[in-house]
């Protein structure tokens, strides 16, 4: 079975999840909501705001789906159907990883480009204005999203038990991704930003293969 394959496999199962209903639905009625409550007090743009949230809520969320999703699989013992079939183990996580990511950027699209309705309708700021912070929230939100997936797949392969997995993602990715989020408002170039965030994401995920390929499983 290859990575296609698995990813293919992998990503019907997430997309279809609560959670990324949630997502898909839950962010972008949220960042209406703000606005509609926060009407004529509100400074920052929908989109941009919406942005941030999918970035830290959708970011921990995404990781902590990838915590359960490896951490059930290897209480069910479901790894242990692959040790008889040509599939290198790197794909089974690799095919996780990019799943749970497609499915966020996904989300954020969706609930940025309802803000950005929302931010074109109401027309308080220059659309220009709007954009710009919607490109560089975006980039932002892209990095920091590959760094929490990452550490999600780290933690789903080292932690010994779910709740201390769960643990490890809200005290452990968060802080990561929160690292990346500032260097990358200090840095305020997006193509660094990506870079760093894509850096991390790798070396995380190199760990991790190496860390499940000395696992017996």
């Amino acid at each position: 079975m290859s990575l296609p394959l698995l990813f293919v496999d992998e990503l019907r199962g997430f997309y279809k999840s609560k959670v990324m209903l949630f997502l898909w639905v839950g962010m972008p009625v949220f960042g209406l909501l703000v606005h509609l409550l926060a009407q004529g007090e509100q400074e920052m743009p929908v989109s941009v705001l919406t942005a941030i949230l999918v970035s830290t809520i959708s970011g921990t969320l995404a990781s902590a789906m990838l915590v359960v999703s490896v951490l059930n699989e290897r209480e069910r013992h479901v790894f242990d159907l692959f040790v008889v079939r040509p599939v290198k183990r790197r794909d089974l996580l690799l095919a996780k990883f990019f799943a749970v990511y497609v499915c966020v950027v996904t989300a954020a699209m969706i609930a940025v480009g309802v803000g950005a309705a929302i931010d074109y309708l109401d027309a308080s700021m220059p659309m220009d204005v709007v954009l710009k912070g919607v490109g560089e929230s975006l980039v932002m939100s892209f990095a920091m999203l590959a760094v929490t997936a990452s550490a999600g797949v780290l933690i789903g392969i080292a932690a010994p038990s779910m709740l201390v997995g769960v643990i490890l993602v809200i005290y452990g990715g968060n802080q990561m991704s929160a690292v990346v989020g500032l260097l990358g408002f200090y840095i305020g170039n997006d193509v660094l930003t990506i870079g760093l965030g894509v850096i991390i994401a790798v070396m995380l995920l190199t760990i991790s293969i190496r860390v499940f390929d000395r696992k017996q499983i």
